[in-house]
């Protein structure tokens, strides 16, 4: 669990991000995604303590045992996470571990090592070169997440990557699309991704999919859901 099949027959997978709630993220998990996250990063709106996120994934695990539960850290120490990771009973313990700060290669192999977790490692992306840049990295990750960059936030900014830097990439990896994605657009962005012959192995949503930070809109996490399955690619 919390590695996602990229062969080529497999849909684009789907996350939702932020969740805060074990209603929420087990209404989310049956609508048919692939993962979920949840913030264990204090400066973001969306942030759970420990004891949350170990709720949050008991009703992720009990309504779906193949979503993955992806806990989202940014430059979280070894105290720190083990608040997140350390729970006896698995079910209240994440399986994929998403690094969202400027974790260096020799520390995400260490968390790797220390937590036998897969790793996603998130890039805030400035330009094309930054797209390159990260495909170069030896770092042990398991899939990588490109987000927009907005300085003094680690991500949930609603803000999208120009589509046409991906143009001519060419990924070495699993990787991710986040930042600014709804039910309005995704189906347009992962179409227009495929007239460059790009294909993400999977979307990662937030902010566009809530009432208020946090608290996540179902109806339009079900719509984004049947907007990618939609797009037909």
């Amino acid at each position: 669990m919390g590695e996602i099949p990229t062969t080529g027959s497999v849909p684009v997978q789907i996350k939702i991000c932020g969740l805060t709630t074990p209603q929420q993220a087990r209404a989310v998990a049956a609508c048919g995604v692939q993962a979920i996250g949840v913030i264990a990063v204090a400066s973001s709106p969306r942030w759970v303590p420990p004891h949350v996120s170990h709720t949050i994934w008991t009703a992720v695990q009990e309504q779906d045992a193949s979503v993955a539960r992806v806990l989202v850290v940014a430059d979280g120490d070894d105290p720190h996470l083990d608040a997140y990771l350390g729970a006896q009973d698995s079910r209240q313990r994440p399986t994929t571990l998403q690094l969202h700060g400027q974790e260096q290669p020799e520390r995400c192999r260490q968390l790797i090592q220390r937590w036998g977790l897969p790793i996603w490692k998130a890039h805030r992306i400035r330009s094309p070169e930054d797209l390159r840049t990260a495909q170069q990295r030896q770092d042990g990750a398991a899939a990588r997440l490109f987000d927009a960059h907005v300085p003094r936030q680690p991500g949930g900014t609603g803000r999208q990557l120009p589509l046409t830097w991906f143009r001519g990439q060419r990924f070495s990896g699993p990787w991710w699309l986040a930042g600014g994605m709804g039910p309005e657009n995704v189906a347009t962005t992962l179409r227009q991704l495929a007239t460059m012959a790009v294909r993400p192995d999977g979307v990662d949503a937030s902010s566009r999919l809530e009432h208020s930070p946090g608290r996540k809109d179902l109806r339009r996490c079900a719509a984004f859901v049947a907007a990618v399955r939609g797009a037909g690619v």
